[in-house]
């Protein structure tokens, strides 16, 4: 089963045989125009919005940031506690927005657009997004006034750039960009020191939510809701019989490896890091409950 429509599904394997250095055309085709260096997105060619900088959306400074996935775990937990504009909210963790006043709302997946595309377009017009290529086509598709009434900042793919071609992490002009793991478990894991350029996707939108907030520099940073444990389980918003499928089994490996260099990060500048879910897989590699 699959959340992704028969067109699209079309659209993804008419890009694949096209070549993989360029299959990631299809976040984009057939409306989608994204200007890098201005910033100007032009949908059906007609002008859209202009982007944001993550840095914008999510500064420097704060005391505390809290990066808020959708894990069972959140069900018994109360977010509402957190201090205003406080939170990254991850995909369907946008449906606190009522308990809590987010930072930012993350999505990454264009399969989370497809099933709950009315959880965004019912958010508050001042909650920013952070959206990848692919997220923010498939909102245009259903809505574009859902884009054009709050703050953009583009979650972009540093070895899937925008209007280039696909590249690997070791390529060079990417050296400024990335921290890799220190350790034998990590050493071919990477995430981005800066945002603004693109982050590493790793499996996880969590980790994605994270290098943006490591970014940011704040005192601490609370993880929670990011369980990686039970992905049978229904998402703390979703119920047994209405419930999307789950890939974090699959890249559980390599998303640890991510959250091992992100905690290494940390302790490099200072930065608490800590991990509020009970039943995190991230307490398994020495992320600390709290």
């Amino acid at each position: 089963m699959t959340d992704r429509p028969l067109s699209r599904r079309i659209v993804k394997l008419a890009a694949l045989l096209s070549g993989p250095s360029r299959a990631h055309r299809q976040d984009l085709w057939p409306h989608l125009m994204i200007d890098r260096s201005s910033g100007a997105v032009t949908w059906k060619r007609a002008p859209l919005l202009t982007l944001r900088r993550v840095s914008d959306i999510v500064p420097a400074g704060r005391d505390l940031l809290a990066v808020i996935g959708s894990g069972p775990s959140l069900r018994a937990q109360h977010p509402e506690r957190l201090p205003d504009a406080s939170a990254i909210l991850l995909n369907g963790a946008a449906s606190l927005t009522g308990r809590l006043r987010p930072l930012a709302i993350a999505v990454e997946d264009e399969r989370f657009v497809f099933r709950h595309h009315a959880m965004l377009a019912g958010l508050p017009d001042d909650v920013p997004f952070l959206l990848s290529p692919a997220a923010l086509r498939a909102i245009a598709e259903r809505n574009p006034r859902t884009l054009t009434t709050r703050a953009i900042a583009l979650i972009a793919n540093l070895a899937k750039p925008v209007n280039g071609p696909r590249r690997p992490l070791t390529d060079p002009a990417l050296d400024d960009c990335l921290i890799w793991g220190a350790t034998a478990r990590t050493r071919n894991a990477a995430l981005s020191r800066d945002p603004d350029s693109g982050v590493v996707i790793s499996g996880t939108v969590a980790l994605t939510g994270l290098q943006i907030a490591l970014a940011a520099r704040p005192r601490r940073i609370l993880l929670a809701g990011i369980d990686l444990t039970n992905a049978d389980t229904p998402r703390f918003y979703e119920s047994a019989q209405d419930r999307a499928p789950s890939g974090l089994v699959a890249g559980l490996d390599r998303s640890l490896a991510g959250f091992a260099v992100a905690q290494q990060i940390a302790q490099d500048a200072d930065i608490v890091l800590d991990c509020a879910s009970p039943v995190s897989a991230l307490l398994d590699i020495g992320i600390p409950y709290s």
